[in-house]
């Protein structure tokens, strides 16, 4: 007897997302044909639900594709599956932690339609690789001060401690996030965040040598240049031929960083948690709910890109202000 889509939810769920998750010039029947080692003729055959997946088929398409099982069961249901990577004070996790950053942000820009909303509570992530000094602080700190990872305790910041591979992956990371279109809410706080780290650093003895401080506040000075650039040209960098940049000022307290993105017809929030980690989902309910808080946060909050030039100014006027004041403490320290 020939099956329905509707006899099989669990299926139909499950092509749903693997179909979503191709860039456009990708078909679905090939994509399957391939991994499952079938005909494609095969492959339509499942895709319209007339043959069942089987279980071992249906692993190795989760596997091959990235999808949760347990994601798919929740969509039928009231509960949210998250996806995330594990950081304890292994390294190895923690390169796998900066692999999957990468791996996502690449796999966005793989897809025509693209657009990533950032509520900045803290320093957003991919601002913390910028240059490859700020990433190198940032990923020591995250690893000494964070996770705890044994290597780096006892150990004083200095540029070369952390592995070029890391490093790497970061400012690469940053790069592709650059190829973006994007909307970003900081708050007049968001800077604080890498200016108290170094600081505190400072104050703590953390530093083999004082004047690596503030060569890094010298490049986050770089980095509120180029934002400001961005803000002032709509645009991530000076070649982009469409604005592609927006950003906001919010005056309300966020309470967390949420990344929001859509990528076609699919949507994805990425919640923090744990300083530096995040949980992942594409639950279709989930993500309607993060993006009508996103709107409403994006409604309070004041346009400070494009034409707001006045609003711009004093925007960032403040964070100069805050990076000199820290510079000011640094060097009397």
């Amino acid at each position: 007897m020939t099956k329905t889509v509707k006899s099989l939810p669990i299926q139909s769920a499950l092509l749903q997302k693997i179909k979503s998750s191709l860039p456009a010039h990708l078909g679905l029947a090939e994509e399957i044909a391939d991994v499952l080692g079938i005909s494609t003729d095969s492959a339509y055959r499942r895709i319209r639900c007339e043959t069942e997946v089987s279980i071992d088929e249906a692993h190795a398409l989760a596997k091959k594709f990235n999808i949760s099982m347990d994601g798919i069961f929740a969509s039928l249901g009231d509960t949210v599956a998250f996806a995330y990577t594990k950081l304890t004070d292994d390294p190895e996790n923690f390169k796998k932690y900066l692999q999957r950053i990468y791996g996502h942000i690449k796999q966005i820009n793989s897809f025509t339609d693209k657009k990533i909303t950032y509520i900045a509570e803290t320093f957003p992530l991919f601002y913390s690789f910028f240059s490859h000094q700020l990433a190198q602080f940032k990923l020591f700190y995250w690893q000494k001060s964070v996770l705890n990872i044994p290597f780096y305790q006892g150990k004083k910041f200095e540029f070369g401690l952390v592995p070029d591979e890391l490093v790497e992956l970061a400012t690469n990371a940053f790069k592709e996030y650059q190829n973006v279109p994007s909307v970003e809410v900081w708050t007049n706080e968001t800077i604080n965040t890498v200016l108290q780290q170094i600081e505190f650093y400072v104050d703590s003895g953390a530093f083999a040598n004082k004047e690596d401080a503030l060569g890094l506040l010298e490049d986050v000075r770089k980095m509120a240049r180029y934002l400001e650039s961005c803000a002032e040209s709509g645009r991530k960098l000076p070649g982009d031929a469409n604005e592609n940049f927006t950003l906001f000022c919010s005056d309300v307290v966020l309470g967390t960083n949420c990344i929001y993105i859509q990528t076609g017809a699919v949507k994805y929030a990425y919640i923090s948690f744990n300083t530096l980690n995040s949980l992942t989902t594409n639950n279709h309910e989930f993500c309607e709910e993060s993006e009508h808080w996103v709107k409403n946060i994006i409604k309070k909050s004041n346009v400070i890109s494009g034409v707001s030039e006045k609003q711009r100014f004093q925007f960032f006027n403040r964070m100069h202000a805050a990076i000199d004041n820290c510079y000011a403490r640094i060097q009397k320290s």
